[in-house]
């Protein structure tokens, strides 16, 4: 049995690096014919770098689509390793050795057994993907490709936004390279939401030793608002050299509320820290959490719902075999990574990330059922 658990495992090895080197660069030649340009001027940028515009230009490619495909792969593991799986029991089916190998006595469920052992370290390779890769990468990830002749995201501003005490930060220009910023204000409000108090900065760094953590800030100006005076009066306007703004609108909550997908890049430990932060919403963040887990055991699930359409002791048409297979369980995977999103406001995080799994559990055991062995 070893021997032919290894020549299985050896045919759909190969087809999933196939499936995954052909799907990469399909995404990438696609993707490349709406960002050229924007290559071809980090080209002409970086060419007395690189010696030529033609090597900047391969050098910017590669810089994008590197920590690219590092992200492709945690999102399309679970469908490539389900197409690694059709095409081996379709070549297997084609040659009768499917069928020799169930006469020699082996079951179609110990036949299967090879795929599914080397599919979910497949799948469990994307865990180690998301701990120990994309969190190195993050800063390349969530730039886009007019920015990517620079190793960071572009500074952005801020507006407005508000942390746990109820005060506004707002940021004429916010660098997460630093990190800092560039022209802050500070509006400290009262109960009631009336301005207090505006304190302005030349420039703010994050400081991450004091307790809690804040922005020092430096060419500081602070202005009172006399409460009992007309509209718009002020007082006691003080100028200060530096001063140390204690909030929880740290580095990574501004980059999380600008970028979307920034959360999703970070580490569990990074995550747990995030949770914490009550400037951020700790629903999301635990479902993010949760749903790393999930979508490993739904890229099984899926994968074990397209093994009866191969698993079959008598010769039938593959290809309409592979239509059948791709309907189910691109859809259920489809459906799957949708019910993942739901917004933790209806319902749990625990209960959002887990619904598809709770879902398709019994739905692949069915399925399963079906395998004439």
């Amino acid at each position: 049995m070893r021997i032919l658990d290894r020549y299985i495992i050896r045919y759909y090895l190969i087809n999933f690096v196939v499936l995954l080197a052909v799907f990469t660069l399909l995404f990438i030649v696609v993707d490349m014919m709406f960002n050229f340009d924007e290559f071809l001027d980090a080209g002409r940028n970086n060419s007395g770098q690189w010696g030529s515009m033609v090597a900047a230009t391969v050098a910017a490619i590669l810089d994008y689509y590197g920590p690219l495909s590092a992200l492709l792969y945690v999102f399309f593991a679970g469908i490539i390793a389900l197409g690694a799986m059709g095409f081996t029991f379709a070549t297997f089916v084609r040659t009768g050795e499917l069928g020799a190998m169930v006469s020699s006595g082996v079951s179609m469920f110990r036949i299967a057994a090879p795929i599914l052992v080397v599919g979910f370290f497949l799948n469990a390779a994307t865990l180690v993907d998301q701990e120990f890769v994309l969190p190195r990468l993050a800063s390349k990830l969530t730039r886009e490709a007019s920015q990517v002749s620079r190793e960071t995201a572009k500074p952005f501003r801020v507006h407005y936004t508000v942390d746990h005490n109820g005060r506004l930060l707002s940021v004429s220009s916010f660098d997460s390279n630093g990190p800092a910023m560039q022209g802050v204000t500070i509006l400290i409000r009262s109960d009631k939401g009336m301005a207090l108090q505006r304190i302005t900065a030349d420039r703010g760094t994050w400081d991450a030793a004091r307790e809690g953590g804040g922005w020092l800030l430096t060419g500081v100006v602070a202005t009172e608002r006399d409460v009992a005076g007309p509209a718009g009066s002020a007082v006691n306007a003080t100028h200060e050299e530096t001063m140390f703004f204690p909030t929880d609108l740290s580095p990574e909550v501004l980059i999380a509320r600008q970028e979307s997908i920034y959360p999703r890049l970070l580490s569990m430990p990074e995550l747990m820290r995030l949770a914490k932060n009550p400037a951020v919403d700790t629903g999301q963040i635990r479902q993010i959490m949760h749903s790393r887990f999930s979508l490993l055991v739904l890229n099984l699930l899926v994968l074990v719902m397209g093994l009866p359409f191969f698993l079959t002791r008598e010769p039938v048409n593959m290809l309409l075999q592979g239509v059948k297979a791709a309907a189910v369980c691109l859809g259920a995977w489809g459906g799957g990574l949708v019910m993942m999103q739901v917004s933790t406001g209806q319902m749990q995080p625990a209960l959002s990330a887990w619904l598809p799994v709770v879902i398709y559990l019994p739905v692949s055991a069915m399925l399963l059922m079906r395998v004439r062995t």
